[in-house]
C-alpha cells in the first residue's frame, strides 16, 4: 500500500435513482488513529478500575479493559460528523437523517462508510401565473337563508313541562335510567339522570317503543336487543335490560320568526336585520367555498403540468399521517382501530398516488416560494398562534413554547409559506363559473 493511501480523505456521492443519493466517504488512517489516541486518553483520565486511582490508569490497562467502548464511540462519531459536514460542504439537504448501509475499519486502516439519503429534486417551477380554471358557483337563496333563521330558532327553543297526557314522538323525558347487561360486557348503570328525545331515530326502535305511550310518574322495566351493526361499539351484539321512572314530560317550544327572537338571539333591531346578516354570513361562507375550490384546482393544475420525481420518504411519511387520521378518526367513533376490519395495507396502497401528488403540490409550493422570495413573518406566524391558541383556550406564549419544543414550529412555518404561494397563483388566475 502507498504510504500516503490512508491520509487521503475521499468523498463520493452518487445519484442513484429518482431523489436517492449515496454518499461514499474515506477517512484518513492517521485522524482515526489521533481520535483513538485521545479518546483512550480522556478515559483513562476518567474510568474507574478497581486497582487503580482515578486518573492513574496505566493506558495500555485503557486499552485492553475499553477497546471496543472507545472503538464503536469514535467510529460513530466520525461518521456522525463528517456526514453532516460532507452534506454542508456539498449543499446537500436531506429530507430525513441519512440511512447508513455499511462501515468498515481495521487498525491501521482509513475508516470508510456507505449512507444514503434523499434530497429535494430541482423544480423548475413555471406557468403557475396566470392560470385559468373554473369553479362550481355556489348559489346563495332564499331558502338557504330560511332554512338557517328556522335553525336559529330551533337552536332558541325552550322546553316546558307538560301534563295530562302521555309521551308523544318529539316530547323530551326527564326521569332516571338503569341498565342491566343481560347479554355482552357493558357497563351496568343505576339511576342515572335522563333527558331524552322521544322517538328520537337516534335512539333503539325497541327503546322508542317502550317509552311512547308512558305517563309521567310511571316506572317501567323492558329488555332491547342490540345488533352485531349497531352504531353504538359498546351495545353491538348484547341484549340490556332497561328500568326507566320518568319523572317529568316536556314539550320543546319553538320561538316564532319576528322582532323579539332577533333581539333575544342576537343584537339585531328587527328580524330583518337577522335576516341580511344571515344571508351576508352564507354569502360569505359559498365565497370561501368557491375560493377554495379554485385553490385544490390550481393547485392539482401545477401537479399536472410539473410531473416531478418526488422523494419516496416524503410519500411514506404523508401516508403515515393519512393512516393516522383514519385511526384517529376510529376511535373518535369508539372503534378499536387494530380491530376493525380493515386492510391497512391496501388502504396504504390506495392512497399512495393521492400522497405524491401531496408531497409534489408541497415541493411546487416551495419552489414557487422561493422564486418569488415568500418568506412567514412574525406577524403572519403571531396571526395562526393567536387562532390556535383560541382553540386551546391558552395564551399564544405557551403555544409558541409547545409548538417549538415539539419542532412542529418549523412545520408550520413552512405551512404558512405554502399558503402564501398557493394565494399568489390564486390572485393571478382568471376565475370563470362552471357551466352546469
Amino acid at each position: 500500500m502507498p504510504a500516503n493511501e490512508s491520509d487521503a480523505m475521499n468523498v463520493i456521492v452518487n445519484e442513484l435513482e429518482r431523489c436517492k443519493r449515496g454518499l461514499e466517504v474515506t477517512i484518513p488512517g492517521s485522524r482515526v488513529a489521533d481520535e483513538m489516541t485521545r479518546a483512550f486518553q480522556e478515559y483513562a483520565h476518567h474510568a474507574r478500575v478497581p486497582g487503580f486511582r482515578k486518573g492513574k490508569i496505566p493506558i495500555d490497562v485503557v486499552r485492553r479493559r475499553f477497546a471496543k467502548e472507545v472503538r464503536d464511540e469514535v467510529i460513530s462519531r466520525l461518521v456522525r460528523s463528517e456526514a453532516l459536514r460532507v452534506l454542508e460542504e456539498k449543499h446537500l439537504d436531506p429530507v430525513e437523517a441519512p440511512v447508513l448501509e455499511e462501515v468498515t475499519w481495521e487498525d491501521g486502516q482509513p475508516l470508510k462508510f456507505r449512507a444514503t439519503f434523499e434530497v429535494r429534486p430541482e423544480i423548475d417551477v413555471k406557468d403557475y401565473r396566470g392560470l385559468k380554471v373554473t369553479v362550481p358557483k355556489h348559489a346563495v337563496t332564499d331558502d338557504m337563508v330560511e332554512t338557517s333563521m328556522r335553525g336559529l330558532a330551533e337552536r332558541a327553543a325552550r322546553l316546558e313541562a307538560i301534563s295530562g297526557r302521555p309521551v308523544q314522538k318529539g316530547d323530551y323525558i326527564v326521569g332516571t335510567l338503569s341498565c342491566r347487561f343481560l347479554k355482552g360486557k357493558g357497563k351496568n348503570l343505576k339511576d342515572e339522570p335522563l333527558l331524552l328525545e322521544a322517538g328520537s331515530e337516534e335512539n333503539h326502535p325497541d327503546f322508542n317503543a317502550a317509552i311512547l305511550g308512558m305517563n309521567a310518574g310511571e316506572t317501567k322495566t323492558f329488555e332491547v336487543d342490540y345488533p352485531a351493526d349497531y352504531n353504538a361499539v359498546s351495545l353491538r351484539n348484547s341484549t340490556v335490560e332497561y328500568t326507566l321512572v320518568l319523572t317529568e314530560i316536556k314539550q320543546k317550544i319553538v320561538p316564532g320568526l319576528d322582532d323579539a327572537l332577533a333581539k333575544e338571539i342576537g343584537s339585531f333591531t328587527s328580524l330583518e336585520e337577522m335576516r341580511t346578516r344571515v344571508r351576508s354570513e352564507i354569502e360569505r361562507r359559498a365565497a370561501a367555498a368557491e375560493r377554495d375550490e379554485a385553490r385544490q384546482r390550481l393547485l392539482a393544475d401545477l401537479v399536472k403540468r410539473h410531473p416531478v420525481d418526488v422523494p419516496e420518504s416524503m410519500v411514506e411519511a404523508q401516508l403515515d399521517a393519512r393512516i393516522e387520521s383514519m385511526a384517529r378518526d376510529l376511535i373518535s367513533r369508539g372503534i378499536d382501530p387494530a380491530k376493525a376490519e380493515v386492510d391497512w395495507p391496501g388502504e396504504r396502497e390506495r392512497a399512495r398516488t393521492a400522497a405524491s401528488d401531496a408531497v409534489r403540490a408541497m415541493l411546487l409550493l416551495d419552489a414557487i416560494a422561493v422564486r418569488e422570495k415568500i418568506e412567514a413573518t412574525e406577524e403572519d406566524l403571531n396571526d395562526v398562534l393567536k387562532e390556535e391558541a383560541r382553540r386551546h383556550n391558552a395564551s399564544v406564549a405557551s403555544v409558541k413554547e409547545k409548538l417549538g419544543q415539539s419542532a412542529r414550529l418549523s412545520s408550520l412555518r413552512r405551512q404558512i409559506v405554502r399558503e402564501k404561494s398557493l394565494d399568489l397563483v390564486l390572485r393571478d388566475a382568471t376565475i370563470t363559473p362552471e357551466v352546469r
